[in-house]
């Protein structure tokens, strides 16, 4: 009985999902989304690359850095399939998935974590 509630309520997200992204206007806010944070994701992470290889180069940690580096490449490649899940969508070839469901948040989440991380650390670069 719960598990029929269950995917009733997740076909009938499914439906909403299709019905919002049918109509002009909510998809290209969400794809236009998506696509900013792609390039800012990118442009966020040469940024970091490149202070990390400048004056802090040998106080740096690397895990740390790879993580904070990775975070934010991860919000781009999310960002990149959220995009790819609203093309499909539109085009009437896929339902809706959870990257789409979650995309918002988790690109918001890992973005931030990514730049958060990095400041922090260099943060204690500066003050060490």
């Amino acid at each position: 009985m719960q598990r029929q509630s269950n995917m009733e309520r997740r076909d009938s997200e499914n439906r909403r999902l299709i019905e919002e992204f049918s109509h002009g206007g909510a998809e290209n806010v969400s794809y236009d989304y998506f696509k900013n944070m792609v390039s800012l994701s990118v442009a966020t992470l040469g940024g970091v690359l490149g202070l990390s290889g400048g004056p802090f180069a040998e106080r740096i940690d690397n895990p740390q850095m790879m993580v904070a580096s990775g975070l934010i490449a991860l919000s781009g490649l999310i960002s990149l399939q959220c995009q790819a899940d609203i093309m499909q969508i539109m085009r009437g070839r896929k339902q809706p998935t959870v990257w789409l469901r979650q995309g918002h948040r988790l690109v918001t989440g890992f973005f931030g974590a990514g730049v958060g991380g990095f400041l922090f650390m260099i943060s204690g670069v500066l003050n060490g």
